[in-house]
């Protein structure tokens, strides 16, 4: 199969989890240099999504756009990816008219399905002037981000085995059940009321 010299693959990455990995090393495996795009950048204004509303939710971002930066980086050069093969930016697909701002609509997207959420940014994708490419349509997804958060808020350990190395350590360095509880309002880590 040919590469494609430049392509895109983006995300929430709250946090990275293995399925993330999937998707940007199969992305990767086609491209010679790959964006990552960073989508809901910007925490503290968090864009509402009436197609998925539990990605617009404090609890559901804890990591900044910094720390994702770092997380992600960490976790491809782990994977064994060159510094000089991917880049990273904003990806603001809750504001189409701004992508072009930061990713220009010459670059391939690549993308994965799974659900309506994936198929609503294929289009909105599409309409902002991207060509899509999808890797894979699948009906079931192994590692989701709301299980990673609710076992890391909950401290069920399970969680350590759905992510990469790098993100068990940015959860350590950026003390992360720690915020969750705060984000969700759990006085007592042992309480785990919020499901994040």
């Amino acid at each position: 199969m040919r590469r494609i010299p430049i392509a895109s693959a983006h995300g929430r990455f709250q946090p990275l989890h293995l399925g993330h990995m999937e998707y940007l090393t199969a992305a990767k495996d086609r491209c010679e240099f790959l964006w990552v795009g960073v989508t809901q950048y910007n925490i503290r204004s968090l864009s509402d999504n009436p197609v998925d509303s539990h990605r617009t939710r404090p609890e559901d971002n804890p990591l900044t756009y910094f720390e994702r930066v770092l997380l992600i980086t960490d976790a491809l050069l782990d994977s064994g990816m060159a510094r000089n093969e991917f880049g990273i930016v904003p990806f603001p697909i809750e504001t189409p008219h701004l992508l072009p701002d930061f990713l220009s609509t010459s670059i391939p997207v690549f993308t994965t399905v799974y659900d309506d959420w994936n198929r609503h940014k294929i289009r909105v994708l599409s309409d902002a002037g991207y060509h899509v490419i999808t890797l894979w349509e699948r009906v079931y997804k192994q590692y989701r981000g709301t299980k990673v958060r609710q076992g890391i808020l909950t401290g069920d350990q399970l969680w350590a085995g759905m992510v990469p190395p790098a993100t068990v350590k940015a959860v350590q360095t950026y003390r992360l059940r720690e915020r969750l509880a705060f984000l969700c309002g759990v006085t007592e880590l042992s309480e785990g009321q919020c499901v994040p």
